[in-house]
């Protein structure tokens, strides 16, 4: 019990604000949780439901208090990822129902494009944990808030910092061809590489759920890269990996935000260890937020030598944060006032240092958490 009162007490902020009226009632504010529930990546999302959202409601509702008295729950729904036209029926039957302030979890970039237009047309915000992929439009639509480090500022941040530390003159790029989270990414990598002077030796393009990658990877071989640059899913990106390796590719790895999955790490058999990208968190961070997150998720899991992925520490993280600006709206059924309390989070300490939202969309952090996968997939900052 004290160990949850310690780490309540370092991730707790923002509690100000009581609901008119709600106090004194006890009937849970009950929310949808949309995630991967079936499919190819159904372990994706019941993992980001058993090992992150579950401890955080733990402790949200046994020593936060939950939502201004009442308990927070949350029901699965799922979101039939990759097929957006079968979630999309759902989503507008969720996006109809004004008892539902406001969508959380949501998924893939894929997943959150497919719903975009109809979330502004419903006036609904949603928050979304995992969408990494950079974002194709001129907004957000005023609704619509990610927690995953920004593509557009990350990616090049990181190339470069490979290109600075490990002299990367040429590298081969991958890409999913039919997920918008690969898709857009390709480009801000591409545009970077150019401005770089790092030469692309090869291009390879596959489509979600191919396994068989012999021909990319006689490509990468006969091209000899510095690295390759993966940019796929995790459960993809593992398995190409993993043929890369075998078939005798050395070249540095590098993803973007994928490199945080955990099925990155399993499905590569661990040839993913010494793979380069960025996440939410590095596991040797020694902030006590970070170390009590670290500990938490060990007991929970009696893994005792592995960490946390990146996207079970985002809704670990994001669920927190979603129970902080429930709290701050004087109405919690009113959408209006839910999105607008997450304008008012200002460097929010978080186990993604301070973080902040100007604005609708992104998240802002103070710094990017540039990590490498170590032993057990552990992430680890890098250069350290």
């Amino acid at each position: 019990m004290k160990k949850l009162l310690g780490l309540a007490s370092a991730l707790a902020v923002l509690t100000a604000g009581a609901a008119d009226g709600l106090a004194q009632s006890k009937e849970p504010v009950r929310l949808p949780f949309i995630q991967t529930f079936s499919g190819i990546a159904v372990d994706f999302g019941e993992r980001m439901w058993r090992e992150g959202v579950l401890p955080a409601l733990k402790i949200i509702n046994e020593q936060q208090g939950g939502i201004n008295g009442r308990p927070l729950e949350f029901y699965k729904v799922d979101n039939k990822f990759p097929d957006t036209a079968a979630f999309l029926a759902e989503f507008r039957r969720l996006c109809a129902d004004n008892n539902i302030p406001i969508l959380y979890g949501i998924g893939a970039t894929k997943t959150t494009i497919s719903i975009f237009e109809d979330l502004k047309k419903c006036g609904m915000p949603g928050f979304n944990p995992s969408s990494a992929g950079s974002w194709p439009f001129p907004d957000f639509g005023g609704w619509l808030f990610r927690y995953q480090p920004n593509p557009d500022k990350t990616i090049p941040t990181m190339l470069m910092a490979v290109k600075d530390k490990l002299n990367l003159k040429t590298i081969a790029l991958s890409h999913t061809l039919d997920d918008d989270f690969a898709v857009n990414n390709i480009r801000i990598a591409r545009a970077t590489l150019d401005k770089a002077g790092v030469k692309v030796v090869s291009e390879a393009s596959f489509k979600t759920k191919e396994t068989n990658f012999a021909s990319q990877v006689a490509n990468y071989r006969a091209a000899n890269p510095d690295a390759m640059l993966l940019l796929h899913q995790p459960w993809d990106a593992g398995t190409f990996l993993l043929q890369l390796r075998d078939r005798g590719v050395q070249g540095q790895a590098l993803a973007d935000a994928i490199v945080a999955g955990e099925d990155f790490w399993k499905l590569s058999q661990g040839k993913a260890k010494g793979a380069i990208g960025y996440a939410t968190y590095a596991a040797d961070d020694p902030r006590p937020i970070v170390q009590n997150w670290l500990k938490l998720w060990r007991e929970t899991t009696k893994r005792p030598n592995d960490a946390p992925d990146g996207f079970v520490t985002a809704y670990f993280e994001g669920t927190f944060i979603l129970a902080d600006v429930l709290r701050a709206a004087k109405d919690i059924n009113d959408r209006k006032q839910i999105r607008d309390a997450f304008l008012k989070i200002k460097d929010r300490e978080s186990v993604s240092g301070k973080i902040s939202w100007p604005e609708v969309g992104d998240t802002v952090r103070s710094e990017a958490v540039l990590v490498q996968v170590s032993d057990n997939g552990v992430l680890k900052k890098w250069p350290n």
